[in-house]
């Protein structure tokens, strides 16, 4: 990374945004030619898997990925987003869409079993299952800050799109989970299961 850096500042096709050295994997945040904006790692595969759960997962219907942007850009809007500044990332802002949509009494979005993903090639055909999802995307957006707002069990409940279903911290489902004592939200990440992507949250 420390290599790469000086490489882009003389490329007139790069702006470096943000050098993030204190991740758990080092990331450089970086503009091409003032239009893309690109995350650069090194040695780090398992995004991979990651990632192709989250295609899965918005092949399913198209409202599943609007949400998710939806959610992304109030975030930012609004100035609650980023791990680098003490909030949520828009990755775990990514899992609690999908966690909502999974245990909402109306959307019932299936749950996809992590062991499917490997990373390796295109969305395995076993996850392309059919649901359907009738509600509009502001309907949508609306229950999902009404869930967080009013229905979800801050401190106990987890955001486990593993999981799909209500659970409590304190469940033998989460025995991996770090930090599920505290007091605050907790997100699981689905394939490092003792990785609570609360860690990030500045103290106030």
């Amino acid at each position: 990374l420390e290599r790469l850096v000086p490489l882009c500042q003389d490329n007139e096709n790069f702006e470096i945004v943000d050098v993030i050295r204190a991740a758990m994997v080092p990331i450089l945040k970086v503009r091409f030619q003032q239009t893309l904006d690109v995350d650069i790692s090194f040695k780090n595969s398992a995004p991979f898997a990651n990632t192709q759960l989250l295609r899965a997962y918005s092949e399913l219907h198209t409202h599943v990925r609007d949400l998710v942007v939806l959610v992304k850009l109030w975030a930012k809007a609004v100035g609650v987003c980023g791990a680098a500044n003490g909030h949520l990332s828009a990755y775990s802002l990514t899992l609690m869409a999908i966690y909502f949509l999974q245990v909402d009494t109306n959307t019932r979005m299936p749950c996809l079993p992590t062991s499917l993903f490997t990373g390796e090639g295109q969305v395995p055909k076993e996850a392309k299952i059919p649901w359907e999802c009738s509600a509009c995307t502001s309907e949508l957006l609306y229950r999902f800050f009404c869930f967080f707002a009013s229905e979800f069990r801050w401190g106990s409940e987890v955001v486990s799109i593993r999981c799909g279903t209500r659970r409590n911290a304190t469940d033998s489902f989460f025995e991996e989970l770090k930090g599920k004592h505290e007091d605050r939200i907790h997100i699981e990440d689905p394939f490092l299961l003792g990785r609570n992507l609360h860690c990030v949250l500045r103290v106030e």
